[in-house]
């Protein structure tokens, strides 16, 4: 009985083979760099927006605006800035100036926020605003964030201020974690009109 001639084993190339996971590797070192690539360079930015009550005054010199508030130590003031995420991937927002306490001088006391999506503008609207907590904002979407900050009771020259123009971010993308300052399109700043001694200092 002759043997079947379909059956005989194939044998490959070890050069094949080598190239065959050559190729493969660096498809996969392709795909990890265009991965950090797209997570790191990914960066938020301001908003469209912002928002302040009756107690603070907006003043506009050039091109800066300014938020001002009264100097009252011990004091909180609240006040409103949009987040915007240009894209193209969608990111989650975990935290805002998430620094330790003894590194700020504004302490932030309370965090809220209004939701927004694709289809809804960001507004700042009080009443419906929700205690912050991790939230993701899709691609070209904005974040209206109101910040409550405790104004330090730290000593004052007459017609001195203290400000800041940005927010400290942490947020995900692509399960990746980021952290930014984020540019808040203004600045804000605290006046005081006389000197201050703080009472232990006196």
């Amino acid at each position: 009985m002759g043997a079947d001639a379909d059956a005989r084993p194939t044998w490959r190339s070890p050069v094949a083979r080598r190239w065959r996971f050559l190729v493969a590797a660096m498809l996969a070192v392709a795909l990890c760099a265009g991965y950090l690539s797209a997570t790191i360079g990914h960066r938020l930015d301001h908003g469209s927006s912002r928002w302040h009550g009756a107690d603070a005054e907006s003043r506009t010199e050039g091109q800066r605006t300014e938020l001002r508030f009264a100097f009252s130590p011990g004091g909180q003031v609240t006040f409103g800035a949009s987040i915007r995420n240009p894209g193209p991937w969608p990111a989650t927002i975990t935290g805002v100036n998430g620094r330790p306490s003894d590194q700020q001088v504004f302490k932030i006391a309370r965090l809220a926020v209004n939701h927004a999506d694709e289809a809804t503008a960001a507004v700042f609207d009080p009443a419906a605003a929700e205690p912050f907590r991790s939230v993701r904002v899709a691609a070209g979407a904005e974040l209206p964030v109101f910040v409550t900050i405790t104004i330090p009771d730290v000593e004052f020259a007459s017609g001195s201020s203290l400000f800041f123009d940005d927010l400290a971010v942490d947020y995900e993308v692509l399960g990746l974690p980021r952290h930014q300052r984020v540019p808040m399109g203004f600045r804000l700043s605290v006046y005081s009109a006389n000197d201050y001694v703080p009472s232990g200092r006196r």
